[in-house]
């Protein structure tokens, strides 16, 4: 989990020898795993091949990131989480969705969010991409629904988050 955390901190702020060091450290704690563990080299397996999308992504080499985080979305469905695992930190399907989003791609990003949703409901950043998906879908029934779910689902606990003005200005208007 630290080695992917810091894989994609590092891609995403631009560091990308960090996040070369941090895939490759991946890579060798899959093929420390291979032999005796499937289950866990897949899911770290999962983790370098997203991380290793979202570093395509950065140096601008979006076709090549979509391919390698759907990969990761693929290995990722044909895995039943281990009973003994919290849910993910960051699920593959979402840093996909996040990424078809951030690549203007909303309707795209929309079914994944609600594929996501299916499986993890109720999920802070998947429903707020789900909002903000349809909203730029066109779909302001679904978002207007899904953020008003957003802002019933947090409760105040300290300063707003952002996401949540987000959601109430959306529904104030």
């Amino acid at each position: 989990m630290i080695a992917y955390a810091r894989a994609l901190g590092d891609a995403q702020t631009g560091n990308t020898a960090g996040a070369e060091a941090e895939i490759g450290r991946l890579q060798s704690l899959e093929d420390k795993l291979k032999g005796n563990d499937t289950y866990w080299a897949n899911q770290v397996e999962v983790q370098r091949l997203a991380a290793a999308g979202i570093l395509a992504h950065v140096r601008g080499d979006d076709e090549k990131a979509i391919a390698l985080v759907r990969a990761a979305v693929d290995l990722d469905a044909t895995m039943d989480k281990h009973p003994a695992t919290p849910s993910s930190v960051l699920p593959a399907r979402e840093l996909l969705a996040d990424l078809l989003l951030e690549l203007n791609q909303p309707a795209a990003a929309l079914i994944e969010y609600q594929t996501m949703l299916s499986t993890d409901p109720n999920r802070f950043r998947s429903l707020l991409g789900e909002a903000r998906a349809a909203k730029q879908t066109g779909d302001s029934v679904t978002a207007h629904d899904v953020y008003r779910k957003l802002v019933a689902l947090s409760k105040p606990v300290g300063p707003t988050r952002p996401e949540l003005a987000e959601a109430k200005s959306y529904l104030a208007n």
